[in-house]
């Protein structure tokens, strides 16, 4: 099995593969340190990290699930917005 290059993803990529590889250590520090990279955000603790990185994933699931939504929209006769209504979103 070929090990894959964290430093040459992109953050988005990387994400990505943390999401899909939720137990692989090496990658979550990697990430970690791309989002230490990022200009306005200031890291002083591990927990502060470990919240950050938690939010980040939150939202890429929330993306997740909203494309699903559209998804499920577009295969039946139920508009999203009555989708969303009946969910309470």
């Amino acid at each position: 099995m070929t090990k894959a290059n964290f430093q040459g993803m992109t953050k988005q990529e990387l994400r990505a593969y943390v999401l899909k590889h939720r137990d692989d250590r090496e990658a979550f520090y990697a990430l970690t340190d791309k989002l230490r990279e990022e200009p306005g955000i200031e890291i002083t603790s591990t927990e502060q990290m470990h919240e950050l990185i938690e939010a980040r994933l939150d939202e890429a699931d929330a993306r997740d699930a909203y494309k699903v939504l559209e998804e499920i929209a577009e295969l039946g006769t139920t508009p999203l917005e009555d989708i969303k209504r009946e969910l309470g979103i």
